[in-house]
């Protein structure tokens, strides 16, 4: 399962790095709550509501317009729960 979703955060990477059209703004909140989700994979205290919601309020604003990337967002969520992240 880490392997697979190291792969979808990287398939996020690059969707984020493709998207001209992505405010700055939320392109940065989903590049940092990347950067925590791959640094959390080594911690023990991981606080994955804290994580789901800045997940949830990265994608709010740009699911209509972004639905490819809203799905590689969401598959992640998915993962992390199973995980129990």
């Amino acid at each position: 399962m880490r392997t697979q979703l190291e792969e979808t955060l990287q398939q996020l990477r690059a969707q984020l790095a493709g998207l001209e059209s992505l405010a700055p703004e939320q392109r940065r909140q989903l590049q940092t709550t990347v950067d925590e989700i791959e640094h959390s994979l080594d911690e023990q205290d991981v606080s994955s509501h804290s994580i789901a919601t800045r997940l949830s309020d990265a994608t709010a604003e740009f699911q209509e317009s972004h639905p490819s990337l809203t799905n590689s967002v969401g598959r992640i969520a998915d993962m992390l729960a199973q995980m129990g992240i």
